[in-house]
């Protein structure tokens, strides 16, 4: 008898491990909190268009997204283009993110600017990480660009993105954003990627796939508790529909999340707290459409003191939209007071920094506004970080993963799905040889 199998969580690695589970056989049931699935690739409609709630790109070297794009006959919908990036510092913009750009910047020293493209240089060429894992980033940062290079180029990005856990990150961790980066270039010049249609496109796909193979799908139905049944017993799995019980239950929400789930179901409060303690910032994400584009650039950097912003993302430099589409990101842990702000706070000071950064730029071409929010939107690597993690088994039958992972890696939808799907494989082969 085929295996059932409970799936907590819609985003792309839910999905994805959905997926795979069904095409191994096994009868997958999908649970999703919210009204949509996606998690945080999920959509909305604004401005007459759908549009991610949270900005999405791709890059050369996402294969399990790629992989999953052809078999949903997809993969011809994928279109790249050559991006281009700024700085914006102290009320002027600089280009940014070639070679020309870092040496032509003036506000450094030749050394540091040299120091900063050696160090681009390295972070391609590193393949052993590990002895990253136990050195802070910002150490790490300093010892290659000197203390003014970091200031200049990095403090604030990590101040407005961790606040107080800016000193908390491991160095494998930014190491492996920034060689993400860097490996998405042809003829040295950066090369991102959209599917048409954006992120719904590929998971409308995969949900009528997942329907099609007979994958149970629940929207609307948070899970309150989870409880294990014993070795080779399976799951109980409560939702506000009731309880019921499966073989596995595969979790794939912010760990976080877990922790009243298994508190629900009567695990032991020291392994509660082990989920409860994993330290995530939060996000509120602020939408624009305006009549022009704020710079032309898809990515601008901002050090500037007047903004608590890292940067700003003009999504249609990238994928073609109605008007000009701009997300300003606000990270923050969920107890810093400015987080309690109201929707329209975040929105203001975002026109105020486009305002700054293209003063050509007034109130009526500011066409559409909204602002969106994740509780766990950004994990907090810190050093050693894998030893941090809960176990993967807390419980018999009871599996717990999040983007965290597949450290040092930061959360993706390419590595989300590739990840997702081997864990898919290695529970119904455990399943199988439990039942032999």
């Amino acid at each position: 008898m085929a295996p059932t199998i409970a799936v907590v969580g819609g985003g792309p690695m839910g999905l994805a491990v959905a997926y795979q589970l069904a095409l191994e056989g096994a009868k997958p049931v999908l649970l999703e909190a919210d009204d949509r699935l996606g998690g945080m690739a999920a959509s909305f409609q604004f401005a007459g268009q759908t549009l991610e709630r949270y900005y999405h790109f791709h890059c050369l070297s996402d294969h399990a997204f790629f992989a999953l794009l052809e078999e949903l006959g997809l993969a011809d919908q994928l279109r790249w283009k050559q991006t281009s990036m700024g700085f914006f510092v102290d009320g002027r913009l600089y280009r940014w993110g070639s070679a020309g750009s870092v040496l032509s910047f003036r506000r450094l020293p030749l050394l540091t600017r040299l120091r900063y493209l050696l160090h681009a240089a390295r972070c391609l060429s590193l393949r052993n990480w590990q002895h990253l894992d136990g050195i802070r980033a910002t150490d790490w940062l300093k010892t290659w660009l000197g203390d003014k290079g970091y200031a200049l180029l990095w403090q604030k990005l990590f101040a407005y993105k961790f606040y107080e856990h800016s000193d908390s990150l491991s160095a494998a961790w930014i190491w492996s954003r920034i060689r993400r980066l860097g490996q998405s270039r042809r003829w040295l010049k950066e090369t991102l990627g959209y599917l048409e249609g954006g992120s719904q496109r590929w998971i409308d796909a995969l949900e009528r796939r997942l329907r099609e193979l007979g994958c149970e799908i629940q929207l609307s139905s948070p899970v309150e508790a989870i409880r294990s049944l014993g070795p080779g017993q399976g799951a109980v799995v409560q939702t506000p529909a009731g309880e019921r019980q499966f073989d596995a239950v595969i979790s794939t929400v912010p760990l976080p999340l877990v922790a009243p789930m298994l508190q629900a179901g009567g695990a032991d409060p020291a392994l509660v707290a082990h989920y409860s303690d994993q330290v995530s910032v939060a996000c509120a994400c602020v939408v624009l459409q305006t009549r022009e584009p704020i710079t032309g650039n898809f990515w601008t950097n901002i050090n500037d003191a007047r903004f608590a912003i890292p940067g700003i993302i003009e999504f249609s430099s990238l994928r073609p939209l109605q008007g000009h589409i701009t997300y300003v990101p606000y990270y923050m842990p969920a107890s810093h007071p400015d987080y309690q702000r109201p929707d329209e706070a975040f929105i203001s000071d975002s026109i105020a920094c486009l305002k700054a950064i293209n003063p050509d730029l007034g109130e009526s071409d500011v066409l559409a506004a909204h602002c969106s929010r994740y509780r766990y939107a950004q994990p907090v690597c810190g050093t050693h970080f894998q030893q941090t993690l809960p176990p993967l088994n807390p419980l018999p039958g009871i599996t717990t993963v999040d983007t965290t992972v597949y450290y040092p890696e930061d959360r993706g939808i390419a590595e989300s799905v590739g990840y997702g799907r081997e864990l898919a494989k290695q529970v119904v082969r455990e399943l199988h040889t439990s039942r032999r």
